[in-house]
């Protein structure tokens, strides 16, 4: 008995998503629950320092909207600054024990990043994951009380040469 190749292939997709754990949702999971602190409208004012990609130093202001998309399996963040906009997508990875951070911007930027949460310090620590540039990375949010966070990104090249650092402050502007 000869099988037809589309059934096979398809066959296999369903078994491969079956046994494969998705992302959890923020309801089923604590630490994805994590995530509800972006949640919501913040306006932010962030200071960019002089470096290789920001060669003057610069203040930038603007606003931000977190939510919930897919079933409350990944969160949407979408953020405005002028004309500027950034889009990035948060989820809990359980398979992995990590928060995975995907972000686009208007310009055709792209990064993905993999997070690490400490309770104890309200701080979500991300790592820039490079695939073969020679980039490093970190974001830090630093959540200090309710309705309020700052952001500190760095990215270095293979030689440790400053592209770009800046630090936002964020404030809530709902509940």
């Amino acid at each position: 008995m000869k099988l037809n190749p589309i059934f096979v292939t398809t066959a296999a997709m369903v078994l491969a998503t079956a046994l494969c754990d998705g992302p959890v949702s923020a309801k089923e999971s604590a630490k994805a629950k994590v995530l509800n602190k972006w949640h919501g409208s913040w306006k932010h004012h962030t200071e960019l320092k002089p470096a290789a990609w920001s060669l003057k130093a610069a203040e930038l202001s603007g606003t931000s909207t977190g939510r919930w998309i897919l079933g409350g399996r990944y969160q949407q963040i979408s953020s405005f600054s002028g004309a500027h906009e950034t889009r990035e997508i948060h989820r809990y990875d359980a398979n992995s024990n990590a928060y995975h951070k995907w972000s686009f911007d208007s310009e055709g930027g792209h990064s993905f990043w993999v997070g690490a949460w400490d309770e104890k310090t309200g701080t979500m620590t991300w790592k820039y994951m490079d695939f073969g540039s020679g980039i490093e990375g970190k974001i830090v949010n630093r959540f200090s009380g309710e309705g309020k966070y700052e952001t500190m990104l760095v990215m270095k090249d293979n030689m440790g040469n400053l592209l770009l650092k800046f630090q936002s402050e964020h404030t809530r502007m709902n509940k």
